[in-house]
């Protein structure tokens, strides 16, 4: 019967029996360990809520079928399990219920469960490393405009990319240069005079 009852425990999450109180399965989430870098695995274990002690219909419907008996049949051995544990743990120090927990009474008489932290072979601890990716190119939207991850390290970087302007530079004393000789051939005209010497040599 503890076999049974705790495959209905696992599946339905508590079960109620009479004379003892609820069990409940609880689950400890998972937490961020920094000092080992870790996600740390959800912990699970039981506890037992002497305030309610009423099995639901349920239970007995699922026992029924689970077994092949009727419900009077399965009302019938769940209080006598009940009746059993409850005995065994008023004799002895201590009933230790597999995967379960160990039931015994405290200094004011009142039963107790102490249950382990079981980890799931499923769900175990992750390691919780940051991942940094050098030079990754991706898209951020500043405002309205798409800008780059290297475009944005150039705005926003403590030394500006110097630029070579000296094509620029170049480039504007050529057309200065254009713009003078358009200038003087209008100005002198264009045939052989204007391009020659123009100074008289005095023969004496």
């Amino acid at each position: 019967m503890y076999t049974t009852i705790y495959q209905y425990l696992i599946f339905h999450k508590q079960i109620s029996l009479p004379g003892i109180g609820t069990i409940c399965l609880q689950r400890t989430s998972p937490h961020l360990d920094y000092g080992n870098k870790i996600f740390t695995a959800p912990v699970y274990n039981f506890r037992l809520n002497t305030e309610t002690d009423k099995p639901s219909k349920e239970f007995f419907i699922w026992l029924s079928e689970f077994s092949g008996i009727t419900e009077w049949e399965a009302i019938k051995r769940l209080n006598d399990f009940s009746f059993d544990l409850k005995k065994n743990i008023s004799s002895s120090a201590e009933v230790n219920w597999e995967n379960v927990g160990k039931l015994k009474r405290d200094e004011k008489g009142n039963i107790v469960l102490n249950s382990p932290h079981l980890v799931l072979e499923n769900e175990r601890s992750a390691i919780a490393e940051k991942v940094i990716r050098e030079k990754a190119e991706h898209h951020v939207l500043v405002g309205e405009m798409d800008k780059s991850a290297s475009e944005m390290e150039e705005l926003l970087s403590d030394n500006p990319v110097k630029r070579d302007y000296a094509w620029i530079v170049a480039i504007v004393l050529t057309v200065v240069a254009f713009m003078y000789v358009g200038w003087y051939l209008s100005e002198k005209g264009i045939h052989t005079s204007t391009t020659g010497n123009q100074s008289v040599i005095k023969v004496k």
